[in-house]
């Protein structure tokens, strides 16, 4: 398996505060989408997408994203044609907020994965409705399987029905706060540790290839390193 990765080079034109990149550049990415048919139907379409994006680094230690500042945010995918639309629909592509000046598309391959650490927020909606999820890590760790395992069906259209995860921790003390289409939404950072079995392996790959939980395509929300 391999997964692919597009490091996009953008120009800042207003300032933004930390937690409001995260729709900011979803949009920007959404915004690409609609100049590709295939693209434009998956973005229109109610299913998985497929891919996860980060913020934007360096990380600003006062919170706020200068203007006329350059910015990097990583796109990543595992299906390689998907990988090549995006880099060619976000190619010089310039919004209220971004002016895309460079992308670099790069590709790795699948390696032994021992703990994926998440990078971006994890959002897990509780059965009731909202996010919260206090601290109940077997509901969380419950969540997390169902949602790889159908996303490795979406892709592969085969059953992956195996628990690849070891241990779960939840490394933050109090929800992370991000605004929303008006609202917000409440995710958490996790460091998962995974089984050694080769399902477990694909599955843990997969969750680095296209994001952990849910709101990976919009929000960029659950984008993961491996050690």
């Amino acid at each position: 398996m391999k997964y692919y990765n597009l490091k996009v080079v953008v120009l800042l034109k207003q300032n933004l505060e930390n937690f409001e990149t995260y729709e900011k550049i979803g949009n920007l990415i959404s915004y690409g989408m609609l100049k590709d048919k295939t693209l434009k139907e998956l973005h229109e379409k109610n299913t998985y997408k497929n891919y996860v994006f980060c913020n934007l680094y360096p990380v600003q230690k006062d919170g706020v994203y200068k203007e006329n500042n350059i910015y990097f945010f990583d796109l990543r995918g595992i299906e390689f044609q998907k990988m090549i639309k995006f880099k060619q629909v976000l190619d010089n592509l310039e919004n209220e907020y971004f002016k895309i000046i460079q992308i670099n598309f790069q590709t790795y391959e699948q390696k032994n994965i021992k703990k994926l650490i998440t990078l971006t927020p994890v959002v897990i909606t509780k059965l009731e409705g909202g996010y919260d999820i206090e601290n109940d890590l077997e509901f969380v760790k419950e969540r997390i399987l169902s949602n790889t395992q159908k996303k490795y069906k979406n892709i592969y259209e085969t059953e992956a029905k195996v628990d690849f995860i070891k241990n779960i921790t939840k490394t933050n003390k109090k929800p992370i706060k991000v605004p929303y289409k008006n609202k917000s939404v409440l995710g958490n950072k996790f460091e998962i540790e995974i089984k050694e079995d080769p399902m477990s392996q694909n599955l843990a790959f997969l969750v680095l290839a296209v994001g952990c939980g849910e709101k990976n395509s919009n929000l960029g929300f659950g984008m993961c390193m491996a050690r």
